[in-house]
């Protein structure tokens, strides 16, 4: 019998190589890619929307005036500025907070506030048409007071992507190891395999080789999409960004790690590839149902739900990340949410390794997981 580093390395090696050799795992990676370099070149170049849209709140004539200069002056600053008018003061700062304006003019027209996604050619705009009624030809600019987090709109935008991307790898990679487990079955191979090496061998090295291959492929798109979103200038590359893609892969080894024995398992059970679809089901639903929920906490990262699901084994891989990247998540608990994942994946490959073992060898029909965890009993 070969060692069991030796043998874990061999069947990774063998892995890697084989999947590389597929032309599905290149034009998965070149769709991706041409996605994401649509996603962050196409609404430059088409040049959607055309003049930016934004609001501005007043209260009293003096701010009316302000406005008003400013929408004299808005095509300078290609904006489209439309205004809102309120009762005072602290109802124009309330919209500003709650997103539905952009800009406010406070204090009798002598001070701003500006969202923090405000564009700046708006806020630009404004502090001309300030200029513009206080008659003066070279004024100071009025004091500009931003609302909230001016970074939380990037961010949200990197996690929604994050999430998109963990989602199709940890289905797509957990379908690749229960695919290659029913054609090991279906080929016998798998039983030459296990006359030199024993089961947990087999499965430790065929789920470390797949899961190198998809961490590689997230690298290369990660790397894609930051290079290509500086060059366009898009996306600035801060340490939010090379943060989130840490993210990124070091939850898809958390994920990958949680699912891809159970996915083993599953393939493990039934003799052809066509059966697949069927005995994996209730994983595609879970790991579906994760990405669903996980929206919840990509509107708002500090929910209840949210928190709850950061917790859980089956989601964490997905909702996590999504709080991490938007800046809501405490160091302990992403501590104790990879902590708790990293348990139910030791737990899981554990005795996925023995249900795997007892089932890989029976051909000819499909083996309940009743039947696979007595015979794994018995033995």
């Amino acid at each position: 019998m070969i060692g069991t580093v030796a043998a874990i390395a061999l069947v990774a090696r063998r892995e890697i190589v084989e999947r590389a050799r597929e032309r599905s795992l290149w034009v998965s990676t070149g769709i991706t890619i041409a996605v994401l370099a649509g996603v962050l070149l196409l609404p430059s170049a088409l040049g959607f929307g055309g003049a930016t849209k934004a609001t501005v709140a007043v209260a009293g004539p003096q701010a009316e005036r302000v406005a008003a200069e400013a929408r004299r002056a808005q095509k300078a600053f290609d904006v489209a500025l439309s205004v809102r008018r309120v009762r005072d003061d602290a109802a124009a700062r309330r919209l500003v907070r709650a997103g539905d304006a952009d800009v406010a003019v406070l204090a009798g027209g002598t001070a701003l506030a500006a969202a923090a996604d405000a564009d700046d050619a708006a806020v630009a705009a404004v502090q001309a048409g300030s200029q513009a009624a206080r008659g003066t030809r070279v004024p100071p600019p009025l004091p500009v007071t931003q609302a909230g987090d001016e970074n939380a709109d990037e961010r949200s935008g990197i996690a929604f992507v994050a999430l998109v991307i963990l989602y199709g790898q940890l289905l797509g990679y957990g379908f690749w190891v229960a695919t290659g487990v029913v054609e090991e079955k279906a080929t016998r191979v798998v039983e030459l395999l296990l006359s030199a090496i024993c089961p947990r061998q087999l499965l430790a090295g065929k789920v470390i080789g797949i899961g190198l291959l998809g961490l590689g492929q997230l690298l290369l798109i990660g790397l894609f999409g930051v290079l290509v979103g500086s060059a366009s200038g898009q996306l600035e590359v801060t340490a939010d960004v090379v943060a989130a893609v840490g993210v990124v892969l070091a939850w898809f080894v958390l994920g990958f790690g949680l699912y891809s024995c159970a996915f083993a398992v599953a393939g493990s059970l039934v003799p052809r590839q066509e059966e697949i679809q069927s005995v994996t089901a209730p994983l595609t639903v879970l790991i579906l149902a994760s990405f669903f929920l996980s929206f919840g906490a990509l509107d708002d990262p500090g929910s209840s739900l949210a928190h709850v699901l950061s917790f859980v084994p089956p989601s964490a891989p997905m909702v996590m990340p999504v709080r991490s990247i938007a800046g809501d998540a405490a160091g302990w608990e992403i501590a104790a949410s990879a902590g708790l994942t990293l348990l139910a994946a030791a737990a899981l490959i554990a005795l996925a390794a023995r249900v795997y073992g007892a089932a890989v060898l029976r051909t000819g029909s499909r083996v309940s997981l009743r039947t696979a965890w007595r015979a794994a009993a018995k033995g």
